[in-house]
């Protein structure tokens, strides 16, 4: 039999997590807990939104824009010091009797981030479009996952509440929407051209921004919802107008790469708002917290017993809708 190799760093990890997992489960409460999983879903946000720009360069410098590359080493570290925080985040999820991640599903993931990062020149920008978007796909996941476990479930107060949907799923959703166009759109404006595939994908992709944004913007804070519309709005009319047709393209990878990151920007600027509003309204016992909480049973892991039942094998619940 092949010896089953263990990396110090993941063993000591899970080590700390078995003597300290009990300990924090039988003295930790449920509003504390939610409060660490935003705190921990706002490190994974970050980490997105820095994968999201590294695909976006990615795909202007595999298409054709050279002025891309000096750009690459800068961001690839920013995502180095972000994997660290959110391995962190795994130490602490890895305590709960049900973790949404662990360290060493981080630990897989920095493999592949890694592993892209190595073979990133040689890849088309298919290619690093779609490995790129398999990290983010599972990262989107774990965020959803400790918003759905640790608030909305245990808090039926907030559960399914607006904020919550928008903080879990329906701005995450839009930030990755808009960050897919930017990168194909990039690449379009570095090649000149819209192929055909290309057109047909960034139509759903901006079609899909706006039905996303329409839903948030409907339950959202006035004012941040109105400057992430803006910018959202005019970086997909700059998708629908300069980049969709057959003629040759006149914008700018640089420019159009740019209109997107503002268009990304603004709604993770919304995104944290709607943390931090969660964060006020469980600390200040909102929307009928305490008393609904005395009248359920708790399992250890903050889950009421009634509903444990209705988490899939991932940890998400199967019956929200965004």
């Amino acid at each position: 039999m092949d010896p089953i190799i263990v990396y110090p760093a993941v063993a000591a990890a899970l080590a700390t997590t078995s003597i300290v997992a009990p300990r924090m489960r039988r003295g930790t409460s449920v509003a504390a807990r939610a409060g660490k999983a935003l705190d921990q879903a706002a490190k994974v946000s970050q980490l997105i939104g820095q994968i999201q720009q590294h695909r976006g360069m990615s795909a202007a410098w595999l298409a054709g824009d050279a002025s891309f590359a000096a750009r690459l080493p800068e961001k690839q570290a920013r995502v180095e010091d972000l994997l660290e925080q959110v391995n962190k985040a795994g130490l602490v999820e890895g305590c709960e009797r049900w973790p949404c991640f662990t360290v060493s599903d981080v630990v897989g993931l920095r493999v592949s981030w890694r592993d892209l990062v190595r073979r990133l020149d040689g890849l088309t920008p298919e290619e690093s479009f779609h490995e790129h978007c398999r990290i983010i796909a599972l990262l989107l996941e774990w965020m959803a996952a400790l918003v759905e476990a640790r608030v909305e479930t245990p808090f039926a107060g907030i559960g399914r509440s607006l904020s919550a949907r928008n903080f879990a799923e329906r701005l995450p959703m839009l930030t990755e929407c808009l960050g897919q166009a930017r990168a194909l759109g990039s690449a379009v404006a570095a090649q000149r051209r819209c192929r055909p595939v290309a057109r047909v994908r960034l139509r759903f992709l901006i079609g899909r921004a706006e039905t996303l944004l329409a839903r948030a913007d409907a339950v959202g804070d006035v004012a941040t919802c109105g400057e992430a519309a803006t910018a959202v709005r005019t970086f997909v009319s700059i998708v629908r107008e300069q980049l969709l047709g057959d003629e040759p393209v006149v914008l700018s990878a640089t420019e159009c790469f740019a209109a997107g990151t503002r268009a990304v920007d603004a709604v993770f600027a919304w995104l944290e708002r709607e943390r931090r509003a969660l964060v006020e309204r469980i600390e200040s016992g909102d929307t009928g917290i305490v008393g609904r909480m005395s009248r359920l049973s708790i399992a250890p892991d903050g889950l009421p017993r009634h509903n444990r039942d209705r988490r899939s094998v991932t940890g998400r619940q199967t019956t929200n809708q965004p």
